[in-house]
């Protein structure tokens, strides 16, 4: 009888049309639900995502589903990209979403980019995109957003690639003060005849062929390197090797005793699921990127290929292939950690507690020194294209 009716009210507060106006401004999308529960539709919060002809909303999907979906702590939120409501209701939108998309379409036009706001409203920045790809030059972005959303540590809602948890299933990293267990125990007999298969020392399986940093022509030389050792690194597509019948990912895991996960791009904090390739696979990765490891991948998980010369590298590969017990270290984390993708829309949770959170919303807040925060390194890839007035100009060359 009580299970009957707790599916009865569940699937009534969560199927019922929104038939009141209590919560609602009038013009402004109406929510889709209508539940008792607080969390759905207690004094809804608007986020409109900020859009061009050039760049539509292909992020996220109209209305409240994805607080749903996600099962966040807060359901009281709706999207929308409804632009033609902010000048008659923009004082009603609590946020205004710019994905890093928008801002390379429009260069910073000032007629595509929003202008004006009210007191309590907040701009956000999203992008999951790599900053040294998208680097953001003009000094306008200095002082302009109020939250920060992306893959980065220090982003007000930080959605990594990857995370690793515990054997409890709490979140370990990505985090600056993450401590990782010391002094692990031995892998067992049984795992130790699983890798007894591999005999190949390194693979790589890129995404893309041609990148910013040059993957393939580290991948060459450390080639070359490894040839002093007679062992093999073997690239799969990029016209060079076919992957087997079986698929890439099985030969990697029967195979190969390491994996190259060099990541696309070089950025602070940019580590993506490349990695997993390895980790999923039995296979012991070797990263290179922007990244400080320590605070993302178990210790001693991993050879950081950033720390030495490609001759050294090939060394340390020769070195833990010949001595088996080294081999084996690498794959003493299983026994404590998990390490899985991340759902990025987890973020739409984060951002609807933070726009029920009385003092976040009343705290005045903005990123002074914005472009640096995203992209420090500004002399390098920023130049005064397009620019106007001296300021902007100056701007380039110097932090603010």
């Amino acid at each position: 009888m009580y299970t009957i009716l707790a599916f009865y009210t569940f699937h009534t507060a969560y199927t019922t049309v929104y038939d009141s106006e209590h919560y609602h401004t009038p013009g402004l999308p109406k929510p889709l639900l209508r539940s008792e529960d607080p969390r759905t539709d207690d004094g809804l919060k608007y986020i409109l995502v900020w859009s061009t002809p050039e760049f539509k909303n292909r992020l996220f999907e109209e209305g409240q589903g994805l607080f749903v979906k996600n099962n966040c702590s807060y359901m009281n939120c709706y999207l929308s990209d409804e632009m033609h409501l902010l000048e008659s209701y923009k004082k009603d939108f609590d946020v205004v979403l710019i994905d890093i998309g928008v801002i390379r379409q429009s260069l910073w036009n000032s007629e595509v980019m929003p202008q004006k706001r009210t007191a309590r409203q907040k701009y956000l920045f999203h992008s999951m995109r790599s900053s040294d790809e998208t680097p953001v030059c003009n000094v306008k972005a200095d002082g302009f957003f109020n939250w920060t959303w992306s893959y980065k540590i220090y982003s007000d809602i930080s959605t990594p690639f990857i995370e690793v948890i515990d054997t409890s299933g709490h979140v370990v990293a990505p985090r600056r003060d993450v401590r990782w267990i010391e002094n692990m125990n031995p892998i067992s007999k049984n795992d130790k005849k699983k890798l007894l298969t591999k005999k190949k020392a390194v693979a790589w399986i890129p995404e893309s062929c041609k990148t910013r940093s040059n993957r393939m022509e580290f991948a060459k030389n450390l080639q070359e390197a490894l040839k002093e050792h007679n062992l093999e690194l073997d690239i799969y597509g990029c016209s060079m090797k076919l992957c087997p019948k079986e698929g890439c990912m099985k030969a990697l895991e029967r195979d190969y005793y390491f994996y190259l996960a060099y990541e696309p791009s070089h950025a602070e904090d940019y580590v993506t699921d490349e990695v997993l390739k390895a980790y999923h696979h039995n296979t012991v990765p070797i990263v290179k990127g922007g990244a400080d490891y320590r605070y993302f991948l178990p210790e001693g998980s991993y050879i950081n290929a950033g720390s030495g010369s490609v001759e050294k590298l090939a060394s340390l590969i020769d070195f833990s292939i010949r001595n088996p017990s080294v081999y084996y270290s690498f794959h003493q984390w299983k026994y404590y950690y998990r390490i899985r993708k991340v759902n990025h829309n987890r973020g739409v949770c984060d951002l609807c507690a933070m726009l029920n959170n009385r003092e976040n919303v009343l705290t005045h807040s903005n990123y002074e020194k914005f472009r640096k925060w995203w992209y420090g390194d500004l002399k390098e890839r920023c130049y005064p294209v397009g620019a106007k007035e001296e300021k902007f100009v100056v701007s380039y060359f110097n932090d603010s």
